[in-house]
């Protein structure tokens, strides 16, 4: 087998993240025809599909799930040995606001990743909801924002697809028939319209019985046993469930994230901000 070029690599990495060629070829700022036939020339040097095709997208076979962990390695290797053979150090403060649906759960590895690699870099983390991040990014006191693309008006460097999944404590029983138990964020988190939306269109009979103001309440609240959730696939707590795609229950619902720079940010701002493009897919559902 020939070697297997980084390029290729970051086109079947991006692939595998967002789930679609468009949304790598968007993340990867390259054209469709670029990706897919970087994805058609990696597999012609593996010898073997990589990819499940469907309607809704490519997902990663059983030959692409062997590579995915060593392709990530070589991606981080050839970044680690370029900044080493260039003996370009960079330092300086990034301030980086994070919804806390992300800040502690798929950053984390993506954080430690670029910390490794550059410690001189100083990471300022404000976690906090969406509107008050979106408030301190446009007075320009945060570099970089991850967060939901309705409350921004500016153009996101990379826009990752992502669901809210109802979750209840997996003993939660819930009576066929009966009006479903609904935790709902409170009305300042701008996931409430689509999620009040996704509960319209499902004609379903519904309570809210609790209003939850965080990722921990609403976490807390779906553990305690209070009703059903909405929540990304990465917060869902130990001992709770995804309740299945019928029509006794509510549809997920789509949502984006984006990650936006600030006019003007540093250059290890910008850093940070490709480092993170690079592997879209640690963010994406």
């Amino acid at each position: 087998m020939q070697d297997l070029d980084p390029h290729l690599l970051r086109a079947f990495l991006s692939v595998i993240d967002v789930g679609t060629v468009n949304g790598a070829a968007a993340a990867l700022h390259r054209t469709q025809a670029a990706v897919s036939m970087q994805i058609r020339r990696l597999e012609d040097i593996a010898g073997t599909p990589l990819f499940e095709r469907s309607p809704k997208g490519l997902t990663a076979n059983a030959e692409g799930r062997i590579l995915e962990p060593y392709a990530r390695e070589i991606i981080t290797l050839n970044e680690v040995a370029r900044q080493r053979i260039c003996g370009h150090r960079l330092e300086g403060r990034v301030k980086l606001g994070v919804v806390e649906d992300f800040a502690a759960t798929r950053l984390i590895d993506i954080l430690k990743s670029f910390r490794d690699q550059n410690p001189n870099v100083h990471l300022d983390l404000i976690i906090a909801g969406n509107r008050q991040l979106t408030t301190l990014f446009e007075q320009d006191k945060l570099d970089l924002l991850i967060g939901d693309t309705q409350g921004l008006a500016h153009e996101p460097l990379v826009e990752w697809p992502e669901k809210l999944l109802w979750v209840a404590r997996s003993d939660l029983t819930l009576s066929p028939g009966a009006p479903l138990p609904v935790i709902l964020f409170t009305e300042t988190c701008p996931w409430r319209m689509p999620v009040m939306t996704s509960l319209a269109d499902s004609q379903l009979r519904w309570n809210m019985v609790c209003e939850a103001s965080t990722l921990v309440a609403m976490a807390t609240a779906v553990q305690v046993g209070i009703g059903i959730g909405p929540m990304i696939s990465a917060t869902i707590p130990a001992g709770c469930r995804v309740l299945p795609f019928t029509p006794d229950y509510p549809s997920p619902i789509q949502l984006g994230i984006g990650l936006y720079a600030r006019s003007g940010a540093s250059e290890e701002a910008n850093y940070l901000a490709d480092f993170i493009t690079r592997m879209p897919g640690r963010l994406a559902a």
